[in-house]
């Protein structure tokens, strides 16, 4: 497969590695750089690029860490599998794939999640906006200084951004509704928790720092 590897710090300390790939050059064999291929063998084709991509972006992402040729494989809930001592997190949308990859501390809770969205259309954003916030949401993204589709867009990368970097901590699902979106800028979101989520205590408050242009954004939720 055909792909261009780049990177770029999201802000001092956060490096992230980007893949952009053409998926209509993926050959079967690309998968066997794969330890887990035979996982994928019965996807889609579109869903194999995808999924190469992003492990390649999450293995330089290690490889920058002093991990080298390390893939983070697939846990039992479909989450990359990182190595002892690091979290990582990785996201895929259109032909870009996106990883970045954080240190464990024996004092902290670490993690880090990543999300990267093309902004959704006008029409579409008030056919689906109800299954990404509640009522209550819908003022802080009235008083946001973004069109509602590019804040919704915003408000439904940083909940993606805050499962992942969560997940670990929680070790169950949770949908969107766990969290409510208080406060959006230029610069960052914040997020407060609705109930109570494996160590996370209702009330709990976490940042979303953003990033974007007209057609694209990526948001990025580091714990510790």
């Amino acid at each position: 497969m055909q792909y261009q590897l780049s990177h770029f710090d999201f802000f001092p300390g956060q490096r992230v590695f980007r893949v952009d790939f053409d998926a209509t050059t993926f050959q079967p064999d690309d998968l066997l750089w794969l330890p887990h291929h035979q996982r994928l063998s019965s996807a889609v084709k579109k869903r194999q690029a995808e999924h190469l991509a992003g492990r390649i972006a999450a293995a330089e992402a290690l490889r920058f860490h002093g991990v080298a040729d390390y893939v983070p494989g697939i846990g039992l809930h479909r989450e990359p599998c990182w190595p002892p001592g690091f979290s990582g997190s990785i996201s895929h949308s259109g032909n870009i794939a996106l990883a970045t990859v954080m240190a464990d501390d024996p004092l902290l809770r670490v993690g880090v999640g990543i999300d990267y969205e093309e902004i959704i259309a006008p029409n579409v954003a008030l056919d689906i906006y109800n299954g990404i916030i509640e009522n209550a949401e819908k003022e802080p993204i009235a008083a946001s200084p973004f069109p509602f589709n590019y804040a919704l867009t915003l408000v439904f990368s940083a909940k993606e951004s805050l499962f992942k970097a969560l997940f670990r901590h929680v070790g169950r699902y949770f949908d969107f509704s766990a969290a409510s979106i208080s406060k959006i800028d230029e610069q960052q979101l914040i997020l407060v928790l609705n109930h109570s989520l494996g160590p996370y205590k209702k009330g709990c408050e976490f940042k979303a720092i953003w990033k974007g242009n007209a057609t694209q954004l990526i948001t990025l939720i580091r714990l510790g």
